[in-house]
Order: structure tokens, then sequence, then C-alpha cells
């Protein structure tokens, strides 16, 4: 099964409540503590979990579940079941205890894979069984690079990150979605034709909205204008009464608080542009009555 390149990385299981453990190791490590009758209880719960995560047709979690129930057959054949319980136990444990860790790292900033170093206090404190790791070159008949491990997964995890940092990959996070990929810069934002697609359709949205706001505003303005230039035809007006010149200004200032408070109910969906451009409609009318001479 050939996935997109960092699937494994970016869907690296996460295990952070050490359900492996809980549900898949220990029943396993209580039946080979226990007698025949208790058994097949603790050996069908792990399968039950081993089992669910086998389904998941993720390669790695197909391959830890099979792992780990092959080395718990393997573990009930010796008569001294005591230590081949502690040789399964820790060599399980090795396997999945990496479930618990951030394998995905990279530099925030830059989205560029951190490289690990074989000197590292893992590998150097590590059996030498842990770090193994098997490589295949592509040649006349493998058209594609090959790695595996069997103990750890550790190896694997280190050189994936070595390979993307020599490729100048880095991960960078969807702004749709929300998930990882790998991208090969920084100016790549979107993971997919299908994101691509959403985001094309956000920013129409967008864009009328932006058109639509822009016409009632600029109908607001052109509104006040109008009453601007009506008052002031009056203001240069010889005789025109004092009182009413008064209460066409008062008039004004209440005409923009509303036309203020009726802009802010669109912005909110409360009311719509059409019910706005309306009202400033019927307020020509009314600066043209407060005018008349």
């Amino acid at each position: 099964m050939t996935r997109p390149l960092g699937t494994f990385l970016i869907n690296f299981e996460r295990d952070t409540d050490r359900d492996w453990n809980l549900y898949g190791l220990s029943p396993l490590r209580q039946a080979l503590h226990s007698n025949r009758w208790k058994q097949p209880e603790l050996e069908q719960a792990a399968s039950e979990f081993l089992w669910e995560k086998y389904l998941s047709n993720d390669p790695l979690k197909m391959y830890v579940a099979f792992r780990i129930w092959n080395s718990y057959l393997l573990a009930r054949e010796p008569r001294d079941r005591n230590a081949a319980c502690d040789r399964f136990m820790d060599k399980m444990s090795r396997l999945t205890g990496v479930f618990q860790n951030e394998t995905m790292s990279f530099d925030r900033e830059t989205g560029k894979p951190k490289q690990f170093q074989a000197g590292s206090l893992y590998f150097k404190g590590a059996p030498s069984e842990d770090t193994r790791l098997d490589l295949w070159f592509p040649d006349n008949r493998r058209t594609e690079e090959c790695v595996s491990a069997y103990a750890s997964l550790y190896p694997l995890i280190t050189y994936y990150l070595n390979r993307l940092n020599d490729w100048g990959l880095c991960f960078r996070r969807c702004k749709v979605c929300g998930k990882y990929f790998l991208a090969k810069s920084q100016r790549y934002e979107l993971c997919s034709d299908k994101c691509r697609k959403a985001q094309a359709l956000q920013n129409k949205r967008e864009f009328d909205e932006r058109s639509r706001e822009n016409n009632y505003d600029l109908l607001y303005k052109n509104e006040c204008q109008n009453w601007r230039n009506k008052i002031n035809r009056v203001k240069n007006t010889a005789g025109f009464p004092a009182d009413r010149l008064e209460k066409i200004q008062a008039s004004f200032s209440d005409f923009k608080k509303e036309a203020l408070q009726r802009k802010k109910a669109v912005k909110t969906g409360t009311a719509s542009p059409k019910e706005f451009t309306d009202w400033l409609y019927q307020q020509s009318n009314v600066i043209v009555e407060l005018t008349e001479i």
C-alpha cells in the first residue's frame, strides 16, 4: 500500500493514555501468569483491542498488533513462563513505548524536520537490535527505496526525518482542515484539492460580503454628504430661521447615530443590507422636507 509522503510520521500512533499497555499488553501479561481457566478471558480482552487496531488498515498499527499477538503465542511455549513473560513485556514495551512520545519533530517556525543523530542518548543506551535498520536502494528490479526495522520503530523515525531534511521538505499545517502535510516551501498553506476548493469558496464568500458591505457603506457616505450639502445651502441662505437650522442639525446627528446602529445590525446579521439601503433612501426625503424654503 503506497501512501502520500509523510503519512508515516503525520499519522503516527499517539498513545498518551497508554492504551496499548493497558488493553493490549497487560491482559496478556496476566494471562502468562494465570491458570488455563482464566487465560481465555484475558486473551479475549487483549485480542479485541489488537484486532481493532489491526482492522484500522494503518500499516503501523497492523504491524505492532501482529507482533504483540505473535510474541505472546511464542511466550506461551517455554516451561519457565515467568522468564518468558519478562522477555515478552520487555520487548513489546520497547516497541509500543514510542507511541507515547512526539515523533513528528520539526522547527515550528520553518517547518524543517529536525535531524536525529545516531550518537544521541537513545542510541547509545539502546540494545543493538533496537537500533537495527535494513535499507534497500533502488535497482533494476526495485524502483523505490525501502527501509525496515523489527525490534524498535525509532530507527525508522530517525531515518525518515533525516531523509525529509535531505530532500528540503517542510511540515505545514493546512489552514482549512488543520492537518499536517509535507511541502516544498513555507508558502504552501493547503494540503489537497478538496481544501483548495473549500478555500476558494470561502474567499468568494468573503469577497461577496465585502462587496455588499462596500455598497451599503458607500450609500451611507453619499447620504451623509447629501445632508451636509443641503445644510450648507440653508446656512448660506439669507434669512433662514435659526431655530429651523438648529432642528436640521439635530436631525442630522440623530440620522448618523441611527445609521451606525443599523450598519452594526447588518454586520451582525440581525438586519439585511436591503433593509438598511431602503432606510437610507427614506432619509433623503426627510432632509428635503426639512430644508424646503
